[in-house]
């Protein structure tokens, strides 16, 4: 496993890039997944996280979940807060935390060493 690497389904370009800037700050490196083979790819070079937007477009977030949880990857998922069922589906589908997108932006230094140091 990749001690410092992200599998990123996100496809949202204000959330993607946050996450890019964030995790580079912190010598973290990130794998945009945005299709199902890209998702494929990063989860080959064996990330210590995987990132999944629940508003995603182009990779099915169940999915990515489901394919996470395989290779015992740690999950955070990121959605608005006003889509509390999809929040909880997430949660259901085994994501390791789900946070709301306001969440993400302010917390994402802690949530990556968090979650990175939680990996099973």
């Amino acid at each position: 496993m990749s001690e410092k690497t992200i599998a990123a389904v996100i496809s949202d370009l204000m959330l993607q890039s946050r996450l890019v800037e964030q995790a580079r700050l912190a010598g973290w490196t990130v794998l945009v997944a945005d299709t199902s083979e890209a998702l494929d790819r990063a989860l080959a070079a064996g990330p210590a996280l995987v990132a999944v937007d629940l508003q995603a477009s182009g990779v099915d977030w169940r999915r990515a979940v489901a394919l996470a949880k395989e290779r015992g990857v740690p999950i955070l998922a990121i959605g608005r807060h006003t889509e509390a069922a999809l929040l909880r589906a997430a949660r259901e589908a085994g994501c390791d935390r789900v946070v709301p997108r306001s969440t993400f932006v302010e917390e994402l230094p802690q949530l990556l060493e968090q979650l990175a140091s939680a990996r099973r």
